[in-house]
């Protein structure tokens, strides 16, 4: 069944009223609380599916809140969506940690919600699908075994058992397999998630580290990407986000790792390799964007993209790292957009 059911959650009721006049005449049916614990009461004893949450409280509260919700559905598909300010990186990244699914900045664009929001409808209907299959699966597994104990009793062939079972376990598997790869990677750009992301950068920052290896990344922003979605539509944006991510997983070599960081960011993790060498790989990338055109409908686009080069400092922290990055793509915007600038 498609997720519906959308809890809106802010201190204040002028917050609530914001996402609400955002959401409304989307088709879903939404819930408000202001207080946490009338939040998790509605959570606990409702069937929700989608939580937007606004942090407006110390970051250990809001991980402990978080948490709080999800656990709350531990047996059952949820998808939390923090809404915070820019200059509340570090609760971000715990929220994200502790179980949120992705987040906005605020103030937030309406149709940036709106798109958002339909985005985790996405990711809740997939993981719901995968859910039931999961419990069809054991179901069928655990009557295969039953029957596989009166073929024993009844001095009939093990074989055919044997291989049944075998089946059904590879393809329970297969369904775990892929809940798992849903749970890590964006749905819309194909790229590792932002919380897999920053999994896989402590990774690269501890190998980096333990063999005294260079590391560098590159923040890629799209370059007005809003006029994309204002001027052409949020189908034509979400193309460009999906041909975006395509294009970074098909040129990155097979140790590099890309993920969406955030609306149309995106992060580069370039293992052993100077900043000599990510400013060539970046300027590829660059260079193919602004030469390649887009098909949406009847319009052809051209996009440019604005990227920062920062090679990884021994001892800094991969905030500190990712930071000076992002302060090198924006000033290669504040310098005219479509180009490529080091930390």
């Amino acid at each position: 069944m498609p997720a519906k059911n959308v809890l809106l959650v802010d201190g204040t009721p002028s917050g609530i009223a914001r996402m609400e006049l955002a959401l409304r005449g989307e088709g879903y049916n939404l819930q408000r609380a202001c207080l946490r614990e009338e939040a998790l009461d509605i959570v606990s004893s409702r069937d929700i599916q989608i939580v937007l949450l606004a942090l407006d409280f110390p970051s250990a509260e809001g991980i402990q809140f978080a948490s709080a919700i999800r656990a709350a559905q531990r047996d059952t598909p949820l998808q939390i969506l923090l809404l915070s300010p820019v200059s509340a990186e570090d609760a971000i990244r715990g929220q994200l940690m502790a179980g949120s699914d992705d987040f906005i900045r605020v103030p937030f664009d309406p149709f940036e919600l709106q798109a958002r929001t339909r985005a985790a409808q996405i990711r809740w209907e997939s993981q719901a699908n995968l859910v039931k299959e999961r419990e069809f699966y054991r179901i069928a597994v655990a009557e295969e075994e039953r029957l596989s104990s009166l073929v024993l009793d009844q001095n009939r062939s093990l074989k055919d058992a044997y291989d049944k079972i075998r089946r059904l376990n590879e393809e329970l598997e297969k369904a775990n397999r892929e809940l798992e790869r849903i749970a890590a990677y964006d749905s819309l750009s194909g790229l590792l998630n932002r919380r897999s992301l920053f999994s896989r950068i402590g990774v690269e920052i501890d190998r980096s580290i333990r063999l005294d290896v260079p590391l560098a990344g590159l923040m890629v922003d799209i370059d007005r990407f809003k006029g994309i979605n204002d001027n052409f539509g949020h189908q034509c944006g979400d193309m460009v986000l999906r041909e975006i991510g395509a294009r970074l997983s098909a040129r990155l070599r097979k140790y590099d790792y890309a993920g969406r960081y955030g609306g149309e960011e995106f992060f580069v993790v370039l293992s052993s390799s100077n900043e000599e060498q990510a400013m060539r790989i970046g300027e590829r990338f660059r260079k193919d964007m602004e030469e390649s055109r887009f098909q949406c409908g009847t319009e052809t686009i051209a996009i440019t993209v604005s990227i920062g080069v920062a090679r990884y400092i021994h001892g800094e922290s991969q905030e500190a790292w990712i930071e000076r990055a992002d302060r090198a793509m924006y000033q290669a915007k504040q310098a005219g957009r479509n180009r490529i600038l080091g930390a």
